[in-house]
């Protein structure tokens, strides 16, 4: 089945993560910013370079630029696109960035290993209902969860967030997770992959689950962010340790700015779809339709917690993780 012009841009606007999920779609066009702290006054550092994705994730950085919220703590941020979080955290260790955003997995593999002394300045993306899928094609023989068993399924990373979150859910649904086989496909060889019959059934983010189900007749098999996993929280912003504690009110501006973005976009679709065409290869009439992440406004350690206490439980890690301990006192409303 050859896919459609509506497909082909789905898959290149996948770009690098599976975290676009629902969010509301209330609110006007107009967005008026929450309040925040005054500007200014005592930071240490006021220019930032950020490493980001070209990501829906990565949307608060671009909304919090386009709206003025860091002007108004006095910063000056300049993104800086990479194309997988672990690409950055070379870049973070030299000072080539102040800064990074990624998927927690990976940061707290480089933490573990000792690589990265880490600093969680602010949380970004969460995954929510319907955000990823397992699907199956029609003629597929899976019709349950339990047709999984024995299965090869596609993932961005070996050992990475797709993996974690899915053996929770598949444990929930009487699915053993070790008869799984995981192959690394990149994205715009997924379809190609599947439909060849290199694997059976396909991992799927936003915009691909639509193009999927619209373009290929595709099933749902499960939803990888449900149960256990629900609101998983993917990636987020962080530092060194070391430059936390030289820039402490910076990142605390950062992270204020950050988490005031989160709060327009809860209510303000179109100021996320404004902003998506900058640094993705989705154009604006996709950005006006494709779903997207829970962007957190506040962090939740606990709910961090969860990534750790699963990776270690896939020995993952060396050691258990307090997430608590690495996270930036939450400086917002």
């Amino acid at each position: 089945m050859r896919l459609g012009r509506p497909a082909r841009a789905a898959i290149i606007g996948l770009a690098l993560t599976l975290g676009a999920v629902a969010c509301s779609t209330g609110g006007s066009t107009t967005a008026s910013a929450p309040p925040s702290a005054s500007a200014g006054g005592g930071l240490e550092k006021t220019k930032l370079k950020i490493a980001t994705l070209p990501a829906i994730d990565s949307a608060a950085i671009y909304v919090a630029i386009d709206q003025k919220l860091f002007e108004q703590e006095g910063l000056e941020v300049t993104p800086q696109v990479v194309q997988a979080a672990p690409e950055a955290i070379p870049m973070l260790l030299n000072g080539e960035i102040d800064a990074m955003f990624g998927n927690y997995v990976s940061m707290f593999q480089a933490h573990d290993k000792g690589s990265l002394k880490l600093r969680i300045l602010a949380e970004g993306s969460r995954a929510a209902p319907d955000s990823l899928s397992i699907m199956a094609l029609p003629n597929s023989p899976i019709k349950t969860p339990k047709d999984l068993e024995g299965k090869t399924i596609n993932v961005n990373v070996l050992h990475n967030f797709q993996e974690l979150a899915l053996a929770q859910v598949l444990k929930a649904n009487n699915v053993d997770p070790a008869t799984i086989k995981y192959v690394a496909v990149t994205f715009q060889n997924i379809m190609p992959s599947w439909q060849g019959g290199q694997i059976d059934a396909a991992y799927l983010g936003e915009p691909l689950v639509t193009a999927a189900t619209s373009s290929m007749g595709a099933r749902k098999i499960l939803d990888p962010a449900s149960g256990p996993a629900a609101e998983f929280p993917i990636s987020g912003y962080v530092s060194t340790q070391e430059w936390y504690d030289k820039n402490a009110k910076t990142a605390a501006a950062f992270q204020r700015a950050i988490h005031n973005a989160a709060k327009l976009m809860e209510n303000n679709r179109e100021v996320v779809a404004k902003v998506l065409p900058n640094f993705t290869q989705i154009d604006a009439a996709t950005a006006a339709t494709v779903t997207f992440p829970y962007f957190s406004s506040n962090d939740n350690p606990v709910r961090l917690q969860r990534v750790a206490d699963w990776m270690l439980e896939a020995k993952w890690l060396s050691k258990g993780i307090d997430v608590k301990s690495l996270m930036s006192p939450t400086t917002s409303g």
